[in-house]
């Protein structure tokens, strides 16, 4: 089994994330690293041990980040960014995309004393085998922790990214949120010349989940498939109202870099760049600069199979 580390900012589309990959039994979770991102630092991390207490799940959690490397020290930056807190109120009712509190039952399970930056040196530096780590929300622990101890490379199996974006953006017309929201950090990892692959905007966008696909999650009468439809739903009406969507189909971009790892032919196209990103008060901050080089250690997917993605969280959300 590949070892793994997620590194997650936990809402709705990181929970269904954190489900797919403990769910499937094909990957070896050594532990959950948390930052700042949809919401605070400290509510992700009680949305996270929600989640894993909800599966019953024994990984440690360690809280990380709470804001990006430089990305706040700038107020002219600070305002450009309108952050993930969206939201719309009707009959009395708040609706958000990232609930600041997950559906489910309060945590039981603790985080751990140590900071995640720190675990995540350790553990790698003192690991036999190669570990894969999965930031789906602003990379600021694993840049961190390439600063802290640039060593770590030689012990990482890939960056598997759920970030970034070719000719499109959900923030800007050219920037995905969680690799605006600390660009820096990108920069620092790519830089590191490590194996990455950036499953990025492109690709969720082009393998969104129907309402329909959200139905059949229910009709497998687990608590999963009932709390990934409810997700879903709840994503949907907010895209909808917002007018981001016509409600008929709903993108969960962080789950998809988990299922490219347990089914690579979920990918229907990708291709080799060098990258880098645009950092600083600029209006293109955030934005990837790509080049196709077949010799790069960059991958960037485009391109996924709604179907496959679908297939994938049905017969994971099946356990009971």
């Amino acid at each position: 089994m590949r070892k793994v580390i997620l590194d997650v900012d936990t809402g709705s589309d990181d929970s269904i994330a954190l489900m797919l990959a403990y769910l499937s039994r094909q990957l070896d979770t050594l532990g959950v690293t948390v930052t700042w991102g949809n919401n605070s630092v400290e509510d992700c991390v009680e949305n996270t041990l929600r989640v894993l207490d909800f599966m019953g799940a024994k990984i440690p959690v360690y809280q990380g980040c709470s804001a990006p490397i430089v990305r706040t020290l700038d107020e002219k930056r600070l305002a450009q960014n309108p952050g993930n807190a969206i939201w719309f109120e009707e009959d009395g009712v708040r609706y958000t995309i990232h609930p600041k509190v997950l559906p489910l039952p309060d945590a039981v399970s603790k985080k751990e004393e140590k900071h995640a930056c720190s675990y995540l040196v350790e553990t790698l530096m003192n690991s036999k085998e190669k570990v894969t780590l999965i930031p789906v929300g602003p990379p600021t622990n694993i840049g961190m922790a390439f600063r802290m101890e640039p060593r770590i490379k030689d012990h990482v199996e890939e960056v598997v990214f759920m970030g970034g974006s070719v000719g499109m953006g959900n923030v800007t017309p050219t920037a995905e949120a969680n690799f605006l929201h600390d660009p820096e950090a990108v920069k620092i990892i790519l830089n590191s010349g490590v194996k990455v692959r950036i499953v990025s905007l492109n690709a969720t966008s082009s393998a969104p989940l129907s309402m329909e696909m959200a139905d059949e999650f229910a009709d497998l009468n687990t608590k999963y498939g009932k709390f990934a439809h409810d997700i879903i739903k709840l994503r949907a009406k907010v895209s909808k109202h917002l007018g981001w969507t016509d409600g008929s189909a709903e993108a969960i971009h962080d789950a998809l870099a988990v299922a490219t790892l347990l089914d690579p032919s979920v990918i229907l196209e990708s291709k080799r760049y060098a990258t880098d990103i645009i950092c600083g008060n600029d209006p293109l901050d955030g934005t990837l600069v790509v080049k196709e080089d077949e010799t790069s250690p960059v991958e960037i997917v485009l391109k996924a199979d709604a179907r496959k993605y679908f297939t994938l969280l049905k017969k994971a959300f099946e356990n009971e």
